[in-house]
């Protein structure tokens, strides 16, 4: 039988079967893609962080204070001539130790004596005519009693005696001002002290107004320190220097020597905001040389009821320090602090009442508000920075 060509009608029924196939493909696409869209997998909660934390203690602590100072010359003088003239002698070496009293420099003499001589020579004259004038008036007192001379002439010879008394008091101030030049020609130690570089030498021209001195006398036993502290320190420590609780502390070549404040400057320094103190040693080995630097430790007094915790539990911020404090549900809260000082391993800080639980370890990931897991144990600040590690 011959094949006849396709009628209409079958055309127009395979036209809608794939019509219908297109539309379930479709379908079946959408609903995948509702499916994925509309339904997304739930995401895995992030874990609370991990905190090592220590209670903040409140205990009596001695107030130690730590510092920094230089050795200074509790007394130091320099040496300086008072009359003029070339150095003859220098009786010691420079770097000696001199006594008070001790001849040093001898400067030449020669027309300080001559002016000694001559001014001794001049109140030896006055004196004599002083003392002819004084018998010249005892006898014109007899004979003006025999009426032999005028009251006048007793008045004259009065007069005369009075001046030359008071010529003979000028001659003698001149011999005792010559002879305290001729004194000043000898140079003495006005204190016991350590002796530094000569500036001159034997032959040398010793000025009174010469700009540098002849040499410079320090005193090295007992030696000063000169050092600072906060001004936040000075209230406790004028009332333990009042109770007499304070003690000094500086390290020689051969360990601590102990020493005694001696003095607390007037003012406090503005543009540092520290008080300036000094303090006296015994130095009889001389372990302790001027200008050199030391470290201070202070003990002034007792700290009633400090609080204390872990010095890395302090953070820094614009606003200041303040640290991590997590409460009895772990939650995470900030509070601010100020440090007063470290000691012995320990921060000591106003700000807290001693007891909350100060987070030591782990505040990288923190931030208020959040719940934290608190490791236990002696181990927790292994495992804290474990999973720190971890983390990064």
């Amino acid at each position: 039988m011959t094949d006849m060509p396709s009628s209409p009608a079958r055309r127009s029924r395979r036209l809608v079967a794939v019509c219908i196939g297109l539309s379930l493909i479709a379908a079946g696409v959408g609903a995948t893609y509702h499916l994925s869209t509309s339904a997304p997998a739930p995401a895995k909660a992030a874990a609370a962080p991990l905190v090592s934390v220590s209670v903040a203690q409140t205990r009596d602590l001695p107030l130690k204070l730590e510092t920094q100072g230089h050795l200074v010359a509790l007394a130091q003088v320099d040496v300086r001539p008072q009359a003029g003239g070339a150095i003859h002698a220098i009786h010691f070496k420079e770097g000696d130790t001199v006594q008070a009293g001790q001849l040093m420099f001898t400067i030449d003499a020669t027309d300080v004596v001559a002016q000694l001589a001559r001014a001794q020579a001049n109140a030896a004259q006055i004196k004599a005519q002083l003392d002819e004038a004084q018998r010249d008036l005892g006898r014109t007192q007899q004979l003006a009693k025999s009426r032999f001379y005028s009251t006048s002439a007793v008045d004259t010879s009065t007069s005369k005696a009075e001046a030359l008394q008071a010529q003979y008091k000028a001659a003698l101030a001149d011999v005792d001002n010559t002879r305290v030049l001729v004194d000043h020609t000898r140079i003495t130690a006005p204190m016991s002290g350590l002796t530094g570089a000569l500036s001159v030498h034997p032959g040398s021209l010793a000025q009174p107004g010469a700009a540098a001195a002849l040499v410079n006398v320090a005193q090295v036993d007992p030696i000063g320190v000169d050092f600072t502290l906060p001004e936040g320190n000075l209230s406790a420590l004028l009332a333990a220097r009042d109770a007499g609780n304070v003690q000094v502390m500086v390290d020689s070549a051969s360990g601590p020597l102990a020493g005694k404040l001696v003095f607390v400057n007037n003012t406090v320094d503005t543009a540092t905001g520290t008080i300036a103190l000094k303090a006296a040693f015994p130095n009889p080995r001389r372990l302790l040389w001027p200008g050199s630097f030391v470290r201070i430790d202070i003990t002034a007094g007792v700290s009633r009821a400090a609080v204390t915790l872990p010095p890395q539990s302090l953070q820094d911020s614009p606003m200041g320090r303040f640290v991590y404090v997590v409460d009895g549900s772990d939650k995470v809260s900030t509070l601010p602090v100020t440090l007063l000082r470290v000691q012995d391993g320990l921060a000591v800080v106003d700000g807290l009442k001693g007891g909350e639980r100060v987070v030591s370890e782990g505040q990288a990931s923190l931030k208020p508000g959040i719940i934290a897991r608190v490791a236990a144990g002696a181990a927790s600040a292994a495992r804290v920075a474990a999973a720190s590690g971890a983390a990064r």
